[in-house]
């Protein structure tokens, strides 16, 4: 999967922490005329990672991936992210997700962190 992203949602709370990266702002104006294929046509591309930590200490922290590609959605295990000023790109097992980005100093920041959260005992984490 390859696109341009135009949204990077950051979330990190005390449960956890999300990121998503999308090809378009989040919108749900759907109009009850439309066709399906008009509904499918106006559907994002995205990728979304989640880390769940655990409630108590017998739980062990929740990886999950989920892309637009639904069948391709699970549990997150074993995977790599190359990240530099104008790339991410993520590699598990043998699909690799490029997505061309281009954020502000202070988005940039925030996501460099939330991806060292992210890849913690799970994944590989490349800066460039």
């Amino acid at each position: 999967m390859k696109f341009k992203c135009k949204e990077i949602s950051i979330n990190d709370e005390e449960l956890g922490c999300t990121i998503t990266l999308s090809d378009r702002k989040v919108q749900n104006n759907y109009d009850k005329n439309m066709t399906v294929e008009e509904i499918l046509n106006s559907l994002r591309q995205y990728i979304l990672l989640q880390r769940t930590y655990p409630e108590d200490e017998f739980e062990e922290d929740f990886y999950y991936f989920e892309t637009s590609e639904f069948e391709k959605s699970g549990e997150l295990d074993d995977f790599e992210i190359i990240l530099s000023k104008n790339s991410f790109i993520l590699t598990i097992e043998s699909d690799i997700y490029e997505i061309q980005i281009n954020p502000s100093k202070q988005k940039w920041d925030e996501l460099k962190d939330i991806l060292k959260k992210i890849t913690v005992k799970k994944g590989k984490l490349i800066i460039k």
